[in-house]
């Protein structure tokens, strides 16, 4: 079974995640909101992968990390990870046609890819100050 990362990029002063809206020429889920992360290649651990992609899509490292859970998706495992970063995030044009930090009650409104949303909405659900 393939399996694949995804960070809940959490600000905390202002209770906002960071995702990215795809790129219309993406196979899947073109013109759709996402979390950030991708495929764990061989030889990588979960963690690794994370940071790989965070670095790709982003240009940004990760200052905290902690494992928040699996969830399935056809042959495909997620691992979801919620980080914060050390800097503000500067998305690749090639990945993401547009991004930005997102409250709760703006995420609900959105068109996601797969299950992103119930994803956050559950972070949201299960972080309340």
């Amino acid at each position: 079974m393939a399996i694949s990362v995804s960070a809940v990029i959490i600000r905390r002063e202002d209770d906002r995640v960071f995702i990215g809206k795809r790129a219309l020429n993406k196979e899947y889920s073109p013109g759709k909101w996402e979390t950030i992360g991708g495929s764990v290649e061989k030889g990588e651990t979960p963690e690794e992968a994370l940071a790989r992609e965070v670095r790709e899509e982003v240009g940004a490292k990760i200052k905290n990390l902690r494992y928040y859970g699996d969830y399935q998706y056809g042959n495909r495992t997620f691992k979801l990870f919620i980080v914060e970063l050390t800097k503000e995030p500067i998305p690749n044009k090639n990945d993401f046609i547009d991004w930005g930090w997102f409250s709760k009650n703006e995420i609900e409104k959105m068109d996601f890819a797969i299950n992103c949303k119930e994803k956050l909405l559950d972070y949201f659900k299960n972080n309340q100050a």
